[in-house]
């Protein structure tokens, strides 16, 4: 026998049999590595976009900063779009004398809303909790794909808590979009290809970049500054109402967890109240079958509820406040409002809230409400 065919044998008699075991070390040894550079990836934000104006993480950075400096919120508003491009809260803190806040994000449903909420009186517990009712709808969150699961995305990774986000990734996730809820790396992996300079940047220390908000921040998001032109105007003339309430559906998820909402705010003394942020008197149609199906929903949750759609359309002096100045010159469905309309609003929430909870503070003489309006935009 040849000394190479030896060798070649003696090799085959001492290599040990691959098990089950030693392949599972391999597998966690493999699984361990991964993990490590995905790690490594996340805390060096390496797949993370530069953002200059990120309104949902201001909140959540402001929502703690007052806990930090010691002043108590009155009034928790909670809402997706219709309510952070509906409410001024400056302009609200102004006229009631309560210390007010926004929290949620553009897209969200109320399942989210109700995690909001949750981490939210962990924090800062208020008296009031508003909820916008335009988020009570006919979504799944576990179905979300697409856009509204991208802002259910951005909503979840912008909250604070550890412990209450893990809790909550079942009901708000699709198990097969676990990865991307949590992980930056598994969501953005593609900027490989369609955006390396920023990883270049990112790899540098040079990025991402955010803004981070001194200014007293509490919640809103000022988009539209301009009312319904001429133009849309005649379209509802021509074209009728682009909003059937004959449409409006409401999921099973949205009135379980509006009910949960309830639940958590009996059981921590804090007083529920819907708000319905108006869109157009023209812009909808069948309102009152909309309206009929949401009371059905929110009737035994709470004896508050102020409907500025329905308002507006049955109310003349509300209609000479909600002119067409208040609201976005758009013909889409999904209508918001001016920074006039907000501020509205606002002022009839304020009168609203005076009147049906007289008991509230009002700290207009305090020294603390005096320096926070002071430094108000």
């Amino acid at each position: 026998m040849s000394a190479k065919r030896k060798y070649m044998k003696d090799k085959t008699v001492s290599r040990k049999p691959l098990t089950l075991k030693s392949l599972f070390a391999k597998g966690a040894l493999f699984a361990v590595f991964v993990v490590c550079v995905i790690t490594i990836l996340e805390q060096r934000r390496i797949f993370v976009e530069d953002d200059m104006n990120n309104h949902v993480e201001w909140k959540w950075d402001w929502y703690y900063r007052m806990k930090g400096y010691g002043i108590p919120i009155d009034v928790l508003f909670v809402g997706n779009s219709h309510l952070i491009t509906g409410m001024n809260p400056y302009e609200f803190t102004r006229q009631s004398g309560l210390n007010s806040f926004i929290l949620g994000a553009s897209g969200v449903c109320v399942a989210d809303l109700y995690y909001v909420i949750e981490e939210a009186v962990k924090v800062n517990k208020p008296k009031v909790i508003v909820l916008e009712t335009y988020a009570i709808n006919d979504d799944e969150p576990r179905k979300l794909e697409k856009g509204k699961l991208n802002d259910e995305i951005n909503s979840f990774r912008a909250r604070r808590n550890t412990w209450l986000k893990i809790a909550s990734t079942p009901s708000l996730f699709d198990y097969h979009n676990y990865g991307i809820a949590w992980c930056e790396t598994f969501r953005n992996h593609n900027y490989i290809f369609t955006k390396p300079d920023q990883i270049l940047r990112n790899l540098k220390g040079e990025g991402p970049v955010r803004r981070v908000r001194d200014n007293v921040y509490l919640g809103q998001f000022a988009r539209f500054s301009k009312g319904i032109s001429r133009k849309t105007l005649e379209r509802y003339e021509t074209e009728g109402a682009p909003v059937d309430g004959m449409s409006y559906e409401i999921s099973e998820s949205s009135v379980k967890f509006t009910k949960k909402i309830a639940q958590l705010c009996e059981e921590n003394g804090i007083r529920l109240v819907f708000l319905t942020v108006p869109m157009y008197q023209e812009h909808v149609k069948n309102y009152d079958v909309w309206r009929a199906r949401i009371g059905e929903c929110l009737n035994e949750l709470s004896p508050y509820w102020l409907d500025l759609q329905y308002a507006q359309i049955k109310d003349a002096g509300m209609q000479s406040l909600y002119t067409t100045e208040a609201f976005q010159d758009t013909y889409e469905a999904n209508q918001h409002l001016t920074n006039y309309g907000m501020a509205v609003t606002a002022g009839v929430f304020a009168e609203y809230l005076k009147h049906i909870m007289p008991d509230l503070p009002d700290r207009k003489n305090e020294p603390q409400w005096q320096k926070l309006v002071s430094r108000f935009p």
